[in-house]
C-alpha cells in the first residue's frame, strides 16, 4: 500500500461542498490554507521530495472522507483503525472506556491472528489466547454496564427495561 500514492487519490477525488467550489487540489488546497501547487507536489508520485506534514494527512483525511491513508499507516505498522463517531461530547470517563475496550479487543485479535497463522496451537497459546478472550469480554462488558445504567438513568423508574438481543454464534469459515 502506497500511502503516497492514496493520498494522490484522496486529493484528486475531492469534490468542493458547494456548487461554486472547485474540486482536486485546487479546491481543497483552499480549505487547507496552502496553494494548490504546493499540496499537488506533496501528493505526486512524481515529486518524491515534497511531503506533507502529519498535519496536513489529518486535513487531507477529514476534508476528504477518505482516511485509506491512515488506514495504509496504521496497517504498515501492524494495526487496524476502528472509527468512532464525533468525540466532542463524551467525558473523559467514557473516551477511557471507549479505549480500553478498543484496546482489550485489539490485543485479543493480535493474539488470535498470530496464531490463527501458526500451524498448530499448543497449549500455552491457547491460555493466552483465552486470557485475552476474557479481558475484551470484561471490558466490553464493563462497558456495556455503564451505557445500560446510562439508559436507565435517563428513564423513570417504572420504565426502565432491559433491551432482549439474540447474541447468537455464527461460526464462519
Amino acid at each position: 500500500m502506497n500511502v503516497r500514492g492514496l493520498l494522490h487519490a484522496a486529493v484528486r477525488g475531492f469534490r468542493g461542498a458547494g456548487p461554486d467550489d472547485s474540486n482536486g487540489a485546487t479546491g481543497l488546497a483552499a480549505y487547507m490554507s496552502i496553494s494548490p501547487t504546493s499540496l499537488s507536489h506533496k501528493v505526486a508520485p512524481s515529486h518524491p521530495s515534497a511531503h506533507c506534514s502529519p498535519e496536513e494527512v489529518v486535513d487531507i483525511c477529514r476534508l476528504t472522507g477518505d482516511h485509506s491513508p491512515l488506514q495504509a499507516m496504521a496497517f504498515q505498522l501492524g494495526y487496524v483503525l476502528v472509527p468512532i463517531e464525533s468525540t466532542g461530547g463524551m467525558s473523559a470517563a467514557d473516551a477511557c472506556r471507549i479505549a480500553a475496550s478498543a484496546k482489550e479487543f485489539g490485543e485479543f485479535l493480535a493474539e488470535a491472528a498470530t496464531n490463527a497463522a501458526a500451524k498448530g496451537i499448543k497449549d500455552a497459546d491457547m491460555v493466552r489466547i483465552t486470557k485475552e478472550f476474557a479481558e475484551s469480554m470484561a471490558a466490553q462488558a464493563a462497558l456495556f454496564a455503564h451505557l445500560q445504567a446510562a439508559h436507565d438513568a435517563g428513564k423513570p423508574e417504572g420504565q426502565r427495561r432491559r433491551a432482549v438481543v439474540d447474541l447468537r454464534v455464527h461460526e464462519t469459515t
